[in-house]
């Protein structure tokens, strides 16, 4: 009898931890990390592999990241232009699902920051959607009622930029990297920065000159980090340094994409209504 006893709670122990494991899984870089754990809620275990204060481009995978990825259930990235290691490593892992969050969107001039573009972060999430319900489809009905809350959340936030008034330019005096942006909410800009490239002198100069004529009162730096440049410019002009948050790398990841768009949107319309 007790042996019968001891092997029922030994099978209940068995089955019962099997079923509430939690599926891992590993996004690459913050954006998709967040959308993930929006849909997952508390019913997977996420990380994020590039820690804040890695640039995405330069990073390669460690043995041990390998090893994790390996191990992982599923294994999100942001695409093959953003992380040109990421699909290359993909191929080679077992029997982890991966998930290529741009899958069905056209990059513009290789432009890889799509989720600047709320309309896309929606099928980002509709993507990273597909493969939560496939790794884990007794939870496929929350994730899914997550995933439509959290698009809903996009939404919002791409009719609230959408209704913005669009007859002052944003001046970017930084790194720039809002392309999609840019084109989705119908802004006139100027940039300092021919993508990550500093300006030369006469692009400077020319950018002083700008600011002057027109007499800009606000420019926008990425809030992962203030150039000596932006600097520069908001000490000849006068001009506040206001920031704009790309959600390529973040200092805090208790920040949502949903906060740092919030806050774009709240610096965005100080500098319009200047």
């Amino acid at each position: 009898m007790k042996l019968k006893t001891f092997i029922f709670f030994a099978l209940f122990s068995f089955f019962t931890s099997t079923a509430l494991a939690e599926p891992s899984i590993i996004c690459s870089m913050y954006p998709v990390y967040d959308f993930t754990r929006q849909i997952t809620g508390t019913l997977a275990n996420v990380k994020l592999l590039i820690r804040p204060g890695v640039e995405p481009h330069d990073y390669e995978p460690t043995p041990r990241d390998v090893k994790a990825l390996n191990d992982a259930d599923m294994f999100v990235f942001t695409g093959k232009v953003m992380e040109t290691w990421a699909e290359e490593i993909s191929h080679s892992l077992n029997s982890t699902k991966t998930v290529d969050a741009s899958h069905g969107i056209t990059l513009t001039d290789n432009d890889p920051h799509i989720w600047l573009d709320l309309s896309l972060a929606q099928k980002m999430t509709l993507n990273i959607l597909e493969g939560l319900c496939e790794i884990d489809p007794d939870n496929s009905q929350a994730y899914r009622s997550n995933a439509q809350t959290f698009n809903k959340k996009l939404q919002a936030l791409d009719e609230m930029f959408n209704a913005l008034r669009k007859d002052k330019a944003l001046v970017f005096a930084g790194e720039f990297s809002a392309g999609y942006f840019v084109k989705r909410y119908g802004f006139s800009y100027v940039s300092a920065y021919d993508g990550e490239n500093e300006p030369s002198v006469k692009q400077m100069a020319q950018i002083l000159k700008y600011i002057r004529e027109h007499k800009i009162h606000y420019i926008f730096a990425d809030t992962g980090g203030i150039s000596q440049v932006t600097r520069s410019i908001s000490t000849q002009t006068g001009a506040k340094i206001l920031t704009f948050g790309t959600g390529h790398n973040v200092p805090d990841l208790s920040m949502t994409f949903i906060d740092i768009m919030n806050d774009n949107y709240r610096n965005i319309s100080e500098a319009l209504n200047d």
